[in-house]
């Protein structure tokens, strides 16, 4: 049984290492950036995932460690958040300063000039302004 466990685990981790070398290659091979992006968060957290299966059948059937599993159950959350929120993120920034896809978008919502503005209520009021509207208030 322990053997059969141990090849399981293997075959996530391995699994998992297949995926993460497969996003690293789509970096170097993809033509655009956007395409870049969309390798190296889908595919990587894909890698990371499986690899966290496997760290996680470790922890809990091997090492018999709660803790070590549940630190790995966060990872996996945090990396299935952020992973794609920050690849989001940079796409959009990309996108701001210039870079476009090299073949022309079907539909580009952020084409529109007012895409890209933030919108009037969503900016920070600056440091003392709440205390003057507060002030004149009284």
């Amino acid at each position: 049984m322990n053997i059969v466990l141990r090849v399981i685990i293997d075959i996530f981790i391995v699994g998992g290492c297949f995926f993460a070398f497969a996003g690293a290659v789509g970096l170097v091979r993809m033509p655009d950036t956007f395409s870049r992006m969309q390798s190296s968060t889908n595919i990587t957290t894909l890698g990371v995932l499986l690899t966290l299966v496997g760290a996680f059948l470790y922890c809990l059937l091997v090492m018999h460690s709660w803790g070590s599993a549940a630190k790995v159950v966060v990872i996996g959350v945090l990396t299935v958040l952020a992973n794609p929120v920050g690849g989001h993120a940079i796409a959009r920034a990309a996108y701001r300063i210039g870079i476009r896809p090299e073949k022309e978008l079907v539909i580009d919502d952020l084409d529109d000039e007012d895409a890209c503005v933030e919108p009037s209520g969503a900016a920070a009021a600056p440091e003392g302004a709440g205390s003057e509207k507060e002030a004149e208030g009284q």
